[in-house]
Formats: structure tokens, C-alpha cells, sequence
């Protein structure tokens, strides 16, 4: 059963420590592999990561639905 309120993340990605680059080129791959409207958790823990992934979301036009380091949940746009 699913909580109230809970997000239904279709797909998970643990990017561990990869820096800016590694970060962003892994994004664009797993976003790449959903659906429009699907939600992808990232685990980040590159110290980078919390301007690296709200800052690809608003270039990409991707959704960051939530942040709070290191979990952060992107929702590929339409």
C-alpha cells in the first residue's frame, strides 16, 4: 500500500560521488531511458550535487520535485 502523499518513482539511480560531469551525463542517460511524466530518484553525494541537479533541471526543463540532499526526485517534462 502506498502512503498518502508518497511519490510512485518509477526509476532509482545512486550516483554515489560522481562530480559535475559524471553527475549530469548519468542524468541525461537515465532520464533518457523514462517515459514522459516519470519520476527518477537520484542519491548524489557529490558536494556539487545541490546546484549541479536543480541547475540541469531548470536547463533541461525537467521538474525537480524534491531536494534534500543527497536524495533528490527529477520529473521528466512532456
Amino acid at each position: 500500500m502506498k502512503a498518502e502523499n508518497a511519490l510512485e518513482i518509477a526509476r532509482y539511480w545512486q550516483a554515489g560521488d560522481a562530480g559535475c560531469g559524471g553527475l549530469i551525463v548519468g542524468l541525461k542517460r537515465q532520464v533518457g531511458q523514462m517515459q514522459a511524466g516519470e519520476l527518477l530518484q537520484v542519491t548524489a553525494h557529490d558536494a556539487g550535487a545541490p546546484a549541479d541537479v536543480p541547475a540541469w533541471c531548470r536547463m533541461t526543463g525537467h521538474t525537480l520535485v524534491s531536494a534534500d540532499p543527497p536524495i533528490y526526485v527529477v520529473k521528466k517534462h512532456t
